[in-house]
């Protein structure tokens, strides 16, 4: 039996999003959709993907730490050559994976 009290108690945290990490997102704009797609297939990205070796640890942990801020700064730059606005205000939003 408190085992379903506890799981009454916490539906409605679920709910209203206290475990959701934060305000939900604003659906994104056609130009942030373009420009998300055109970041992963820039050529910084095709770079990045050219030196990757699948077998070798420190490769791939340096390839987690490089992927993230590529796609942000070609998806900054696609909005920037568009006219679009950069979302996050005075610190730059990290794009979702």
């Amino acid at each position: 039996m408190r085992p379903l009290r506890i799981l009454a108690l916490l539906l409605p945290l679920g709910a209203c999003g206290a475990f959701s990490g934060g305000p939900p997102r604003e659906p994104e704009t056609p130009d942030q959709q373009a420009c998300r797609e055109e970041a992963r297939t820039s050529p910084a990205m095709k770079q990045l993907d050219r030196q990757r070796m699948p077998m070798n640890d420190l490769n791939e942990d340096r390839m987690r730490r490089e992927e993230p801020a590529i796609l942000a700064r070609a998806y900054r730059d696609c909005l920037r050559a568009r006219g679009a606005t950069l979302p996050g205000g005075v610190q730059a939003l990290q794009p979702p994976r």
